[in-house]
């Protein structure tokens, strides 16, 4: 609907201003750990267990067999609506943006996490939420349908 509001100008320039930022945090991720805003709990499928420094989805994505079964760490860019939840390899420049390839995350994404990513307000557009973010949980080379699976046990905002 054209009604003359500079609303999805803006939404351009910002979803342009939001791909600078997260290429700029994807270079800063791999010097510097990440910080975490939420709170999270450990996963419940390995206690104990560390998982050591986080991955990016590609990385999980070349030889996913090695990390089968196995808790891992893994920053990437999360992509969610009110009934799935991804972990990117690429945020594609839509908007809402979409899912370049990527695993499924499966589990609980706490309330406190969604509230401090970016999300859609239109009244006519579906909800969803985004950002970049560090999970840890048990992967799954051959999930749900096939797909690679990540069964959330935490999950922080990269902050950049």
């Amino acid at each position: 609907m054209l009604d003359g509001s500079p609303r999805r100008p803006m939404a351009g320039l910002w979803l342009v201003a939001l791909l600078a930022l997260l290429l700029s945090a994807c270079a800063g991720a791999a010097s510097s750990p990440p910080a975490s805003r939420a709170p999270s709990a450990p996963s419940a499928s390995a206690p104990g267990s560390d998982p050591g420094a986080a991955i990016d989805v590609g990385a999980l994505l070349e030889d996913p067999g090695a990390k089968d079964g196995q808790v891992v760490r893994v920053t990437g860019s999360f992509l969610a609506d009110a009934g799935s939840a991804q972990l990117c390899a690429v945020l594609m420049e839509s908007y809402p943006p979409q899912c370049g390839g990527g695993v499924r995350l499966t589990g609980e994404v706490p309330a406190d996490t969604l509230a401090v990513l970016d999300t859609t307000t239109e009244p006519d557009l579906k909800k969803m939420w985004w950002g970049y973010v560090t999970v840890t949980g048990t992967f799954r080379a051959s999930g749900a349908n096939g797909q690679p699976v990540i069964e959330l046990g935490e999950i922080s905002l990269v902050e950049g």
